[in-house]
């Protein structure tokens, strides 16, 4: 059985051989080319910032309550994981208060399948007051919400504990939400 087809293999590449020799042979027309493929549209790029940046205001209410504005910097370690650090500065009842925050916040929603994206988290805080009781850290945990991104900043609200009760609205920059 294996003999015919071997036959007919030789017979095709001689009668190519032959044809290819021979100029008054005409060879067959060569097969369309396959018409060029639509251009798309280029697609725009995400642009992953390492670092995002958020202003923050926080009211922390307890035995010496203030009120601070603070500036925050956070980078993910994962999709649904970043760490944090936070300087704020501001009036208390006793005079000037300061504090530092270093945090991780996990993201409940990282995929943004809703208008605001719940997270939680958690660290330590040290917190400076002149005039009062000096400086002391504690136990950070907080429970936020990251709000829709408007043009490159999204508002957000949190609720937390450290150094007394907080309440914090932030504004954060950034690719957040790029569906």
């Amino acid at each position: 059985m294996r003999f015919p087809t071997l036959f007919a293999a030789a017979l095709t590449l001689t009668a190519s051989n032959v044809l290819a020799q021979d100029p008054t042979t005409t060879a067959p027309a060569p097969a369309p080319a396959t018409p060029p493929a639509p251009t798309q549209r280029p697609v725009p790029e995400t642009v992953q910032i390492p670092f995002m940046p958020e202003a923050r205001l926080d009211l922390i209410a307890g035995d010496n309550s203030a009120l601070q504005a603070g500036l925050s910097v956070t980078t993910a370690l994962s999709t649904y994981f970043s760490l944090g650090a936070t300087a704020g500065a501001g009036i208390s009842e006793s005079g000037f208060s300061g504090r530092g925050d270093l945090f991780g916040r996990f993201s409940l929603d990282p995929y943004h399948q809703n208008a605001w994206e719940p997270y939680v988290g958690g660290g330590a805080t040290v917190r400076l007051d002149t005039g009062g009781p000096g400086t002391h850290a504690y136990v950070l945990g907080f429970v936020g919400l990251a709000g829709p991104t408007m043009g490159n900043v999204a508002p957000g609200l949190e609720l937390g504990v450290g150094g007394g009760v907080r309440l914090g609205v932030t504004l954060r920059w950034g690719s957040l939400r790029r569906r």
